[in-house]
């Protein structure tokens, strides 16, 4: 009754795999593949798991028909969650999987019987790169003092995130949502988990881009008609130029740079003063791109790529 997995590369940069078998070998080989080195002990298993995801994370569902007992040896972060018939041991720690737990990279212990599992795995360098962006730090460590969550309310926060994830089903295939649903996975991760180290300071921090990333953003809309460059931005909003990028990697919706947003600002100016122009006025497409410092052949080619339509043939509408 052996279905090994396969993995679907259709979509650039998407991967997805099943996988089904009742063969302890090929049970442990496909583990060890995903998850990182693993001794497998069972007398009666069926093990089955569908997977999406990309460099950056995975989401798994694992469905066991009987039972086994395995060491591993973590690759990623993991957060785990079955109603049932999960047992897992890390370093002296023992606990259930009733509501998700987070296991970092090394040595987990854990017994598996007949249940169904949901697993968010978040790559080390993606997840660290994130931790490090959000809370300001480049020399961020990302360890958890526990490997459950304290707080009801951010577990239910948790939880609802990864259902999106979970429930995204074909628009998974798009690369900005993909961004998204990892930053919101992760950001999540950070919060319902209790990183080791002052929480007070890394909030603070947080806060602070916050704050430069909204300052900066009003600064754009406001100051778009003006010469205005990043770096102006940047220091009116108090911060460095890294700072502030670093502020947009964490918070822009879009995943804009400070200067594709203020790239983005002029474009919907210059495309809302295209619509508003007078019928047989003194407005031309050089006047209007001249205006949001851009050239008319500049103008002519964003518009395209954007709004699907070229400039001449909106003017005056």
């Amino acid at each position: 009754m052996s279905d090994r997995g396969h993995v679907e590369g259709n979509v650039v940069g998407v991967v997805r795999e099943r996988f089904r078998s009742d063969d302890l070998g090929e049970a442990e080989s496909h583990i060890g593949r995903n998850y990182g080195k693993v001794d497998l002990a069972a007398d009666r298993l069926v093990f089955a798991e569908s997977a999406v995801g990309d460099h950056r994370f995975g989401l798994r569902r694992l469905d066991i028909e009987g039972g086994y007992s395995a060491a591993c040896d973590l690759q990623a972060f993991l957060v785990v969650q079955a109603a049932c018939g999960y047992e897992w041991e890390v370093g002296g720690q023992r606990g259930d999987a009733a509501e998700p737990v987070i296991f970092e990279p090394g040595s987990l212990r854990c017994r598996v019987q007949d249940t169904h599992v949901t697993v968010v795995a978040l790559s080390v360098d993606a997840f660290t790169e994130t931790a490090r962006t959000v809370y300001n730090d480049d020399d961020l460590v990302v360890t958890f003092d526990d490997n459950r969550a304290t707080d009801a309310a951010l577990v239910r926060a948790w939880s609802s995130a990864a259902a999106l994830a979970f429930d995204a089903g074909a628009a998974i295939d798009n690369d900005l949502v993909r961004a998204s649903l990892f930053r919101s996975l992760a950001v999540a991760t950070l919060e319902t988990f209790a990183l080791r180290g002052d929480r007070r300071v890394r909030v603070l921090s947080a806060a602070l881009q916050q704050k430069a990333y909204r300052y900066a953003v009003s600064f754009f809309e406001h100051n778009a008609a003006r010469p205005i460059t990043v770096d102006d931005a940047a220091g009116a909003a108090g911060v460095s130029s890294d700072a502030l990028a670093r502020a947009f990697r964490s918070h822009s919706p879009s995943g804009r740079t400070p200067a594709q947003h203020l790239a983005a600002v002029r474009l919907d100016a210059a495309h809302a003063d295209i619509i508003g122009a007078t019928i047989g006025g003194e407005e031309d497409i050089r006047t209007i791109a001249s205006r949001w410092g851009m050239s008319e052949r500049g103008l002519v080619r964003r518009h395209l790529e954007v709004y699907g339509t070229c400039p001449r043939d909106l003017l005056g509408l």
